[in-house]
C-alpha cells in the first residue's frame, strides 16, 4: 500500500507539473543508448540453454517461501566514476550516488543480486568528459576500468551517435562490465536498473531492434524466441510518450502480425515507458538475471571488501571431509557462515572448521564492515562421497555450470580465471572452438578456461569426481580444444588417497589447432597403475598472456578394459553407423574366438554374439551412444560407436 500511495503522488505531482510546464521533458530523451552487437545476441541465444535449468531452480524456490534463505542473495561490486569539470565542480554528489544506489537495489529485490559501492569514489575532472559522446569512452575505460567489478561512470550530459540525449547506455561484452548515465537520470526509479538489467543479458522488452516493430505475437505462441526471448514480459510495439499517457495506459492501435491489439506491461523497467511508470521487472527477468550471474558473471568481486574465502580442501571420496575456512579479506568486523545455505548461521568466527556428510553443499559467507554487509554463494562447493558411475562418460550437455555432477572448479588465483560451460562459441573472438565435440551430430556444451579475466600465470583447476578404476589397464580419453594467438597451458594430474601426482601426460602448451574450425582433438591417460584405487581426474589450466587463449575440454571417457586388446587390432566402422550396419574388423591373434555385447552406457545389453566377416545389424537400437565390448579367451576391448 505504502508502494502504491508514493507511486500515486509521484504520478499525480508530475502530471500537475507537466500541465503547468514545470516538469522537465525527461521522457523525451532516447532513453538508452545500449545496443547489443550480432555476436553478443547469437551468444545469449546459444547460452539459454544453460541459463533454463537455473532459471527453473530459481523460480521455483521463489515461489516455494520456505526454501529461499534470505543469506543467498549475492553482493554485486559497483565501482563509481564521477565526472566533474577541470576544477573539480560540478559531478553527481555522494547522497544522490547513495539514492541512486538505494532505488538500483530496490528494483533487482528478489533477484537474489543486491549493489554495494566498491571501495572509493574514483573522481575524473576534465571538462570534456562532462559533454559525452557514446562510441568515445575507450580511452576513458581503458584508464579507469577495475576488473572483476561493474564500473558505473556518472557525467553531466550523455548522447548518442545521432547527436540526441540519452540516459545512458552499457556494454557487458568479454567482461567489459560497465555503465555510462547522465546526471539527472542516475536518481530517477529506473533508468539504473534498466542499464543493470542490461548487463545482465536482459533485452528491451520490444526486442533488440528499436527502429522496427516486434515480431513477437500477443498470444505468446513465439515469446521464447522474438521480442526479449522472455516469456512473462508481454509483446511490446515500442512505448514511449506517444503511447502512454500520464496515468501509464497504453494508448497506441497497432496490432501483431495476427491483427491482434498489444496489452503491453507499461510498468516494465526494460520498457522504453514514461520513467514515472517504470518500477518492476517481471520474475522471469529476475530469474534470467540470476542464472546469468551464476553462470557467466559469478567472478564479480570488490579486491577491498568482499566475502570471498578459501578452503584447504574441498572434495573427497570418503564419505566424510573436516574442511578449513579462511576469510580472504581484511577490515572485516562480522563473519557468518551458512555451511549448507539453508539461512541459519553455523559460525562467526573468521576461520571455522567443519566436518561435512556424504552430500554436495553450498556455501555462503556474510561479512561485515563498519558500514557494510554482504554476501557470497558458492553453488556446489563442498563435494563428499560423490562417485561416478561404473561406466563414466561425460559429454557436459546436462550441466548448468561448470561444477555441476560433483565436478570441482577452483579459481586458485581469485582473479577470475576459471573454468565456464559453453555452448557454441566463446564470447572472444579468434579463440575457443566453434561447438564441442560432439559425435552425433548435435550440438551441445562444453567446458573452457576463459582467458578474458585474470593475469598471465593464473591457474584454474577442473576436477572430476571420483572415479573407481576397476579394470587392469584402463585409461581415461578426453578432447580438448587449444587455439589463440595467447594460449597458455592445460595439465592434466591424478589425485589419489596421497595426494596429487602431477603431469600424468605430457603438458599441452600453446595453440594446438592450426585453426579455429578444426576439430577437437584427442589423449589418453593410462589409469593401469591405479587399478584397485579411487582417484579424481584435475585439469589444470595457466593463462597466457592475453585474452585470445580460451581453452576447452570435453568428451571425458572412462574405458573399461579387463585385459586390453590393442585399440590398433580393433576397429570399428563406418562410426557413425549408416544403413544399420556396423562392421568389426580385427586384428587379434585371437579372433576366430572373440565374442562381442552390445550395451548401452549404464550396462544395459542388447545385443551379442561372435565376431566373424559379417557385420552386425543394429536396426534394433535407438539412435544414440553406444559401448560394444570384444572378449577373448583372456583378454578384452570396450569401444563406443554412434548409432
Amino acid at each position: 500500500m505504502k508502494f502504491f500511495i508514493s507511486r500515486f503522488i509521484y504520478i499525480f505531482v508530475s502530471i500537475f507539473l507537466s500541465s503547468i510546464g514545470l516538469l522537465p521533458s525527461q521522457n523525451n530523451d532516447a532513453h538508452c543508448g545500449t545496443q547489443f552487437s550480432s555476436e553478443q545476441l547469437t551468444f545469449f541465444n546459444d547460452i539459454k540453454p544453460q541459463l533454463f535449468p537455473v532459471e527453473q531452480k530459481f523460480l521455483s524456490n521463489k515461489f516455494n517461501k520456505n526454501d529461499v534463505p534470505t543469506k543467498m542473495v549475492n553482493a554485486i561490486p559497483i565501482k563509481a566514476h564521477i565526472i566533474r569539470y577541470s576544477n573539480g565542480s560540478g559531478g553527481l554528489s555522494e547522497s544522490d550516488l547513495d539514492k541512486a544506489i538505494e532505488n538500483l537495489n530496490q528494483s533487482f529485490t528478489g533477484s537474489n543480486l543486491e549493489f554495494f559501492l566498491c571501495g572509493a569514489i574514483n573522481y575524473i575532472d576534465d571538462d570534456a568528459l562532462c559533454h559525452f559522446r557514446k562510441g568515445n569512452e575507450a580511452p576513458l575505460i581503458e584508464e579507469n576500468n577495475v576488473s572483476g567489478v561493474i564500473n558505473i561512470y556518472f557525467t553531466e550530459y550523455l548522447e548518442n551517435d545521432s547527436d540526441e540525449s540519452i540516459c545512458g547506455y552499457s556494454n557487458n561484452e568479454r567482461t567489459k562490465d560497465f555503465i555510462v548515465v547522465k546526471n539527472d537520470c542516475a536518481t530517477n526509479v529506473s533508468s539504473l536498473a534498466h542499464e543493470m538489467g542490461h548487463v545482465f543479458s536482459l533485452l528491451h522488452t520490444h526486442g533488440p531492434d528499436n527502429d522496427t516493430l516486434t515480431t513477437e505475437l500477443v498470444d505468446g505462441s513465439n515469446c521464447d524466441t522474438d521480442g526479449d526471448g522472455i516469456c512473462d514480459t508481454p509483446a511490446d510495439p515500442q512505448l514511449s510518450h506517444e503511447n502512454v499517457n500520464n496515468f501509464c495506459e497504453y494508448t497506441g492501435t497497432v496490432t501483431d502480425a495476427h491483427g491482434h491489439a498489444f496489452t503491453p506491461d507499461t510498468g516494465n523497467i526494460m520498457s522504453y515507458s514514461l520513467k514515472a511508470c517504470r518500477s518492476h521487472f517481471s520474475d522471469q527477468q529476475l530469474a534470467r538475471m540470476y542464472a546469468f550471474y551464476m553462470t557467466q558473471k559469478h567472478y564479480l568481486s570488490c579486491p577491498s571488501f568482499h566475502a570471498d574465502f578459501s578452503v584447504d580442501i574441498s572434495q573427497t571420496c570418503e564419505n566424510n571431509l573436516t574442511v578449513n575456512f579462511s576469510s580472504a579479506c581484511s577490515g572485516i568486523m562480522n563473519w557468518e557462515w551458512d555451511m549448507d545455505s539453508d539461512g541459519i548461521t553455523d559460525y562467526t568466527a573468521p576461520s571455522p572448521t567443519h566436518t561435512f556428510n556424504s552430500g554436495v553443499y553450498d556455501v555462503t559467507l556474510t561479512v561485515s564492515d563498519n558500514s557494510n554487509t554482504i554476501s557470497k554463494t558458492y553453488s556446489g562447493l563442498i563435494k563428499v562421497g560423490v562417485t561416478t558411475d561404473a561406466l563414466f562418460d561425460e559429454n557436459f550437455n546436462d550441466f548448468e555450470i561448470a561444477g555441476d555432477h560433483g565436478w570441482t572448479t577452483n579459481d586458485i588465483s581469485k582473479t577470475g580465471y576459471n573454468w565456464l560451460v559453453n555452448h557454441g562459441e566463446t564470447p572472444s573472438e579468434n579463440t575457443g572452438p566453434l561447438n564441442d565435440h560432439t559425435e552425433d551430430g548435435v550440438l551441445g556444451k562444453y567446458i573452457y578456461a576463459e582467458a578474458s579475466e585474470g593475469n598471465p600465470g593464473d591457474v584454474a583447476e577442473f576436477i572430476s569426481p571420483c572415479i573407481d578404476v576397476v579394470y587392469e589397464n584402463s585409461e581415461i580419453e578426453f578432447a580438448y580444444h587449444m587455439f589463440g594467438e595467447n594460449i597458455g597451458e592445460l595439465h592434466v594430474d591424478v589425485k589419489t588417497a596421497s595426494g596429487f601426482i602431477l603431469d600424468v601426460i605430457p603438458p599441452l602448451i600453446g595453440s594446438q589447432q592450426q585453426q579455429q574450425t578444426e576439430a577437437f582433438l584427442t589423449k589418453n591417460i593410462d589409469l593401469s597403475s591405479y587399478t584397485g584405487e579411487t582417484i579424481n581426474i584435475r585439469f589444470r589450466a595457466i593463462k597466457g598472456p592475453g585474452w585470445d587463449g580460451d581453452i576447452a575440454i570435453d568428451a571425458v571417457f572412462l574405458k573399461t578394459i579387463s585385459v586390453p586388446i590393442s585399440d590398433e587390432t580393433v576397429r570399428l566402422y563406418p562410426n557413425p553407423v549408416k544403413d544399420d550396419l556396423l562392421f568389426v574388423k580385427t586384428t587379434d591373434e585371437n579372433k576366430d574366438h572373440l565374442v562381442y555385447e552390445i550395451s548401452n552406457l549404464v550396462g544395459q545389453t542388447f545385443s551379442s554374439g561372435e565376431v566373424t566377416a559379417r557385420p552386425i545389424n543394429v536396426s534394433d537400437l535407438a539412435s544414440g551412444t553406444y559401448l560394444l565390448t570384444i572378449t577373448g579367451k583372456n583378454s578384452k576391448v570396450t569401444k563406443r560407436f554412434i548409432r
